[in-house]
């Protein structure tokens, strides 16, 4: 069964989530967000963020649940989760968001981008703030950022198929 991956970062939430949204246009969905004990080791991390997306990772929970799915809570590093995950069961596509974060983000999302290429993994980022990548100057910028800003909301899918995770993970809380 060929499916997408939707990982949730650090926007956590149904509404407005281009990454679901296109993913669920695209087949099963199977939605996973990844604990990485190296990106919470960091010093900008403290534990009031941890407290924040701990409860924000409830509400999606419950949000998907609602939905008729699950939301996957898989503790370890981003390259080494999505290789078991596409070793077990492969999978078409990974759908995020781009994030902006710090260093150890960014060299996690280059980790990630290649083991994507070596995979034949199509990976999917979707701007969500006014940072644009990949921009030789800043001369396009405004343009950018104007599309961006100008773009409609994305609506929780209709319908969502979901697909489930390929081993056995403790229950969860209903």
């Amino acid at each position: 069964m060929s499916y997408q991956v939707v990982w949730f970062k650090r926007d956590l939430r149904l509404h407005d989530h281009a990454a679901l949204a296109q993913a669920a246009a695209h087949g099963p969905v199977l939605c996973l967000y990844i604990v990485e004990s190296g990106l919470w080791a960091q010093p900008d991390a403290a534990s009031r963020h941890y407290r924040f997306v701990i409860e924000s990772l409830r509400e999606l929970y419950v949000a998907l649940r609602r939905q008729g799915g699950r939301l996957h809570v898989v503790t370890g590093e981003a390259v080494a989760v999505l290789d078991r995950l596409h070793a077990l069961a492969p999978f078409a596509a990974l759908h995020s968001h781009e994030e902006t974060g710090n260093g150890a983000s960014f060299a996690r999302d280059r980790a990630v981008a290649a083991w994507c290429r070596a995979h034949g993994v199509a990976w999917h980022e979707y701007p969500q703030f006014g940072v644009v990548r990949r921009l030789r100057d800043r001369d396009t910028w405004q343009a950018c950022w104007e599309a961006h800003v100008a773009a409609p909301l994305h609506d929780v899918p209709g319908r969502i198929d979901f697909a489930p995770l390929p081993w056995a993970e403790p229950p969860q809380p209903t």
